[in-house]
């Protein structure tokens, strides 16, 4: 009967608006704004863009509905703020609550919010929504705008559309790798500016040169306008070949990558830091290992490496994270690595999370699933809590050699 309904409602709006639009009356755009999450890209807002300055006090969430395709059928998201402005940017001004385009915010932990189809690989879901406004509302003159339904006519991808997208043929091993750019702004010709690489995980290899940037906060946090005041840097996201994986031939790839950029752009060589998550942070590992000389530091999160080649690394600035209840990587993979950096004098530095930290932190957020054997998992995902802190990020940045 529900599933009736549902349908029953997507005619009359789908009606409604063919009607309202022989009529002229029709929106201009709605846009879908994602954001990065600590676990994943997350649809978090609609911006709709409006003929006429619409009256935000008027507004309110019951005037409106956004639904996601999930499989084979559109479910609700939760609007829980809507306001107008000119810009279109997802902020919210009591004193300037008016403007051609209306904001609807979304609960960003709604099951059906995420943007993945989680498998081996990770692909990114072709985004379906429709969007409704229910009821007339007022534009600034008092007149009223009539409802309309649309899907949605595009997106935009915070600090993800800041990246540049490339791709790199190494001559040397004949492998050709995607790669995304962040670029500081105002760079001054006359100043160097650290370099932060981050190797992903085993899901998120391919050649789409999206998935990397979004499947988790490891390259996007780095360019975040609050750090990026503060640090001003570079960031390098490659993305691994499908069905190849972070050896030494890979990442002697992405050390050549580096060795170009650093001809094309004035990054301080005494200044290039890597991180890397599961097979990233084994990735990370085996970065310092074999190019010791060329990183000032690094954080391995739920990885493992050589222990007989921990002589290479013991000058390097080493922070390792892993959860102890880690499903997938044992926790002993870091901890042998770091009792014998211990042992000779390494700059080694550990934080192992408890049983039950990172899904406590997760659900601290607003994560919840309908889907319980996922909690399983979570555990494996010490890199969210990692890279939310705010000591991690000044520590990186704080080493140089």
């Amino acid at each position: 009967m529900n599933l009736r309904r549902g349908i029953l409602l997507l005619v009359i709006l789908g009606i409604f608006s063919t009607l309202f639009a022989e009529e002229g009356m029709s929106v201009r755009s709605v846009t879908l704004v994602t954001k990065v999450f600590p676990d994943v890209e997350r649809v978090f807002a609609v911006v709709i863009e409006y003929p006429v300055e619409i009256d935000g006090q008027k507004l309110s969430p019951n005037q409106f509905v956004v639904r996601a395709k999930s499989g084979d059928t559109y479910s609700p998201r939760t609007i829980t703020k809507v306001y107008a402005n000119n810009t279109g940017e997802v902020s919210f001004s009591v004193f300037r609550n008016r403007g051609k385009y209306v904001i609807l915010e979304l609960d960003p932990w709604d099951p059906n919010a995420g943007t993945f189809i989680y498998g081996s690989p990770n692909v990114r879901a072709k985004l379906d929504y429709i969007v409704s406004q229910l009821v007339p509302i007022l534009d600034v003159d008092g007149k009223e705008v009539e409802p309309f339904v649309s899907k949605q006519t595009g997106e935009r991808h915070l600090i993800i559309d800041d990246f540049l997208a490339f791709t790199f043929k190494d001559a040397e091993k004949n492998i050709e790798i995607a790669y995304r750019l962040f670029v500081p702004k105002d760079v001054d010709a006359n100043k160097k500016y650290p370099l932060v690489v981050f190797l992903h995980g085993g899901g998120e290899r391919g050649t789409d040169n999206y998935i990397q940037l979004a499947s988790n906060r490891g390259a996007v946090v780095w360019a975040e306008p609050r750090h990026q005041q503060v640090h001003p840097c570079f960031v390098l996201a490659p993305q691994c070949p499908p069905n190849s994986f972070w050896s030494l031939d890979t990442i002697r790839v992405v050390v050549n990558l580096i060795k170009k950029l650093k001809k094309e752009y004035n990054i301080d060589e005494k200044r290039i830091y890597v991180t890397g998550l599961f097979m990233g942070g084994a990735g990370t590992w085996t970065a310092i290992m074999e190019f010791p000389e060329l990183f000032a530091a690094a954080i391995p999160i739920c990885g493992g490496g050589d222990v007989n080649k921990v002589e290479r690394i013991k000058d390097i600035p080493i922070w390792v994270f892993h959860a102890e209840d880690d499903p997938v990587v044992p926790v002993a993979s870091s901890r042998i690595l770091v009792k014998k950096l211990a042992e000779i004098g390494g700059k080694v530095r550990y934080t192992e999370y408890e049983k039950g930290f990172v899904l406590r932190y997760l659900k601290q957020l607003g994560w919840r699933t309908d889907n319980p054997g996922l909690e399983d998992w979570v555990p494996h995902s010490s890199w969210q809590p990692t890279y939310d802190n705010q000591e991690v990020i000044e520590w990186l940045f704080s080493q140089s050699k």
